[in-house]
């Protein structure tokens, strides 16, 4: 729906679709796709002779590069090369930096994609791996922040087996802006100094988002403001993903017995389990209190199963999760007990049948 300000509402989980950059002191997060950090900027050196083209045979990656030359990492200066809608653009990254095509695209305003390697011959005679910014024509240039000010800096000469030394992006190149286009790493420091960032996967739980007068213009949805002028609704988006906070409640609460429900999300207040529905002592002990604790006001699961062993109804209790589960037993219930479950913490407790439901109710509350 498009927008801005916009805010996600993530929870870390590896069975996430989505990677979160959060720092040490829990103070910093970010999705990927726009996160930051605090990394060395490039350097401006006091000697700066003017750009000189060396033969670099073969040599194609960063990697190559930085072993063939004998230089930093930091003073190459890589061309990524990309659409903008249908326009050619070259993307300067220093090193091996890799390019956020979410920055990139919205910093352009459009859909990015690569550029196709025959039409990358077709405008610049030269192959990936020896584009350079230098001369080169048609193409937006853009660089990534890191690299504003530099020079001293290699790059490709726009034809293959060369590159170009000694380039200052001041002096040698037409630079059409410098942006955050990079992909934060693991380690790197936080932007707002709150240590290292650690690169983890996520789940997005919510979105909120402000859309303007976008659509508020189109519709001429207008209200008077307090001096009688009549100005446009300002609009806001947000969605919550229901499905998806059950999905991350679970990722978060169980063990190796099933899900531990919170008694906020759980689909039943607590499982009344009659262990031994044979007996017919139990049988209708367990069908009245299940009715009673129904006529109380509590969701109540029952498990009134005659044919399943005992032990196959406490696994399926556990791996259902209800918070309380009621359990009734011919040994106990002839001492005029009730049997109660913590799911979470495992706690078994008798309590008197007639204080039973004050005891859930207490629980509950």
């Amino acid at each position: 729906m498009g927008g801005t300000g916009s805010q996600e509402f993530m929870m870390e989980s590896d069975a996430g679709e989505d990677v979160i950059a959060l720092s040490a002191d829990g103070r910093y997060a970010a999705n990927v796709e726009v996160a930051s950090s605090d990394v060395p900027k490039g350097v401006r050196h006091s000697e700066n002779p003017p750009v000189e083209e060396i033969h670099t045979p073969g040599v194609k990656t960063i990697d190559e590069l930085v072993a063939f030359l004998k230089v930093d990492e930091a003073r190459l200066a890589k061309s990524v090369v990309y659409w903008g809608g249908e326009k050619p653009i070259l993307v300067l990254m220093m090193g091996n930096d890799e390019l956020n095509e979410a920055k990139l695209g919205s910093v352009l305003g459009l859909d990015v994609h690569p550029m196709e390697a025959e039409r990358l011959l077709a405008l610049t005679g030269a192959d990936g791996g020896s584009i350079g910014p230098v001369g080169l024509k048609g193409f937006t240039i853009l660089a990534d922040k890191r690299l504003e000010g530099a020079n001293g800096l290699i790059s490709g000469a726009n034809r293959n087996d060369y590159h170009v030394k000694n380039i200052d992006l001041k002096r040698d190149c037409v630079i059409d802006g410098y942006h955050d286009l990079r992909t934060v790493r693991e380690g790197e420091q936080a932007p707002n100094g709150g240590g290292p960032l650690r690169i983890v996967k996520g789940i997005e739980l919510g979105h909120i988002f402000k859309l303007g007068t976008k659509y508020a213009d189109a519709l001429h949805a207008t209200f008077l403001d307090e001096n009688g002028k009549e100005a446009s609704i300002i609009m806001g988006s947000y969605g919550i993903g229901i499905e998806r906070i059950v999905a991350c409640h679970i990722e978060q609460n169980h063990d190796a017995n099933g899900i531990i429900w919170d008694k906020a999300l759980a689909p039943f207040d607590l499982h009344v389990i009659g262990v031994a529905m044979k007996s017919q002592a139990v049988a209708d002990a367990a069908e009245s209190i299940y009715e009673e604790l129904q006529a109380d006001g509590f969701d109540v699961l029952f498990d009134d199963r005659k044919d399943i062993s005992p032990g196959f109804k406490f696994k399926d209790a556990d791996l259902l999760g209800m918070p309380l589960q009621v359990i009734i037993g011919e040994k106990n219930l002839a001492a005029g007990k009730i049997e109660i479950k913590n799911r979470r913490s495992g706690e078994r407790t008798l309590v008197d049948r007639g204080n039973l439901a004050a005891t859930i109710r207490s629980f509950l509350s």
